[in-house]
């Protein structure tokens, strides 16, 4: 029985010409992919049939992503009460208020894709542009998430303004989140207006 290497260094020796394979597999992959790898369970994504169900889904998993995003800021608000910090709370709270408003729409937005019916064609580059849409719109709801987790949002009672550089970072990608959210509801209604 031969022995296989266990070592996790899987790059090409120093000087090789050859490629390392993961790269191109990921370069390879189409946004319906890299989508899938996102929100668990959204295989068969987009077949007719399902159409309703993937997007109730997939805006369910990314509703609960804000939601935890803006548990972690009240978890950071808390801890800025505690250590008496007054004057950095209203910029937290609007952030707080901003991920809750946002949360609400994304779940219950109307469902844009039940217009697509068998009488509504969709052609492939559609198809794919939708499918980056939902990558992006998806992909910045987890950027939002990973900016607001304990580990990258520690807040220093010793330094309080130190924590207004992060809050300004997830400002910022919330505004990427919202406009991510826009272009993806204006696609579907654009192919959706067309279709009738």
């Amino acid at each position: 029985m031969s022995q296989t290497n266990t070592s996790q260094d899987t790059s090409p020796p120093a000087g090789s010409t050859d490629p390392d394979i993961r790269q191109q597999v990921d370069q390879s992959r189409g946004f319906q992919k890299k989508l899938e790898l996102l929100v668990p369970g959204l295989r068969g994504y987009r077949s007719r049939e399902d159409i309703r169900v993937a997007d109730d889904m997939l805006r369910n998993q990314v509703a609960d992503k804000l939601d935890l995003a803006r548990a972690n800021l009240e978890t950071l608000r808390k801890q800025m009460v505690a250590a008496g910090d007054f004057t950095n709370l209203s910029t937290v709270g609007s952030l707080i208020f901003e991920l809750q408003g946002l949360s609400g729409q994304v779940r219950h937005a109307q469902q844009g894709y039940s217009g697509f019916v068998a009488s509504i064609s969709v052609n492939e580059p559609q198809l794919n542009k939708l499918y980056e849409y939902d990558y992006n719109f998806v992909n910045s709801a987890v950027q939002l998430l990973n900016a607001t987790s304990p580990q990258n949002l520690v807040y220093d009672p010793t330094a309080p303004a130190s924590i207004l550089t992060k809050v300004s970072a997830i400002s910022s990608t919330e505004a990427t989140f919202k406009q991510n959210w826009s272009v993806r509801m204006e696609a579907v209604e654009n192919i959706l207006v067309k279709g009738q």
